[in-house]
């Protein structure tokens, strides 16, 4: 498997870009030119009022005594709490030079740890089998840029807390006219299996057929670093990653690759995936206990993504 390789920490991606939004890697079947994420509804701002006051008990990464107690008996008694990740999104996660995997969403789960006062794993998965492994008991939810997606909510919940569009993955020099998604048709277009794109490319062929350049021929790849390694040896002509993925990828090909940012495309909020049931009410106040002691903004501003936060955390929240 690929592997992201950086030399340090302060990925190169500039201010303006993070300013026209950033994108997610579960992707989006959404076209809409409306580039404003979808406010959250007033009574997702807060799992319950218990939690809230909960996480008002303590400040930063200090255990919460209270979140601790509402987590269900079997994280307790374990002391652990699992969560799958896709580690080839960087800078959300990623591996290093030293095969260490980093990252913000990283970084994330291990804070969320230490307010729980438990361990938070992080376990590799292929991005398609995460959300089959929440429902089968493998896992108990997953940290790797999910999108809320009112599908996905049928079978697990979510905490959001930041918000992602899309950027197009392209070599150096390629492709300069890509203004909006219909000039994907024609294309070779490299997808993860699972992602919101991966379905999104149907519903894009629907349109290509009113059109000359032919269908967008869809390349299934098992995940984002595969989807990289196919536009690299030109098996493909561009892959659609978030944003943020992208840059972070680009900025280190040594010139080879480039990006297309599609801040009008695949709006989605997006955070943590969680196993249907109580479990949602500790992460979010734990969540929210990190947003207010300022430790969401230290994490996300490390990894140079401090514009994709959401004000605060929200559950289940996605409109799309």
């Amino acid at each position: 498997m690929l592997t992201y390789r950086f030399k340090s920490i302060g990925l190169a991606i500039g201010a303006t870009v993070l300013a026209v939004g950033l994108s997610a890697c579960g992707g989006s079947s959404s076209t809409s030119s409306d580039s404003t994420v979808a406010a959250a509804p007033e009574e997702t701002a807060a799992a319950t009022e218990e939690t809230v006051a909960a996480a008002a008990a303590a400040v930063g990464t200090e255990k919460n005594q209270a979140l601790f107690d509402a987590l269900p008996e079997s994280i307790k008694t374990a002391g652990k709490m699992v969560l799958a990740t896709d580690p080839t999104d960087p800078p959300l996660e990623f591996y290093d030079a030293n095969n260490v995997m980093v990252g913000a969403e990283v970084d994330l789960a291990a804070a969320i740890g230490k307010v729980l006062g438990i361990e938070v794993e992080m376990v590799p998965s292929k991005f398609d089998a995460i959300i089959p492994g929440i429902e089968a008991g493998r896992f108990d939810g997953s940290l790797s840029g999910f999108a809320d997606r009112v599908e996905r909510q049928k079978v697990v919940d979510f905490v959001d807390f930041y918000k992602t569009s899309r950027g197009y993955l392209i070599r150096k020099g390629t492709f300069p006219e890509l203004n909006d998604a219909t000039d994907l048709c024609g294309r070779k277009v490299a997808v993860a299996k699972g992602t919101t794109m991966a379905d999104a490319i149907a519903g894009l062929n629907v349109e290509c057929a009113k059109g000359t350049a032919g269908p967008i021929d869809g390349q299934i790849y098992p995940d984002q670093a595969a989807c990289v390694l196919a536009v690299q040896s030109e098996r493909a002509d561009l892959t659609i990653l978030s944003a943020h993925a992208s840059y972070a990828i680009a900025q280190n090909s040594e010139g080879k690759l480039d990006v297309v940012l599609r801040p009008n495309e695949g709006n989605d909020v997006n955070g943590i995936v969680l196993k249907k049931g109580d479990l949602k009410g500790p992460i979010q106040g734990a969540i929210q206990q990190l947003f207010d002691g300022g430790v969401m903004l230290e994490i996300f501003t490390k990894w140079n993504l401090q514009s994709i936060l959401l004000p605060a955390t929200a559950v289940n929240s996605g409109t799309n």
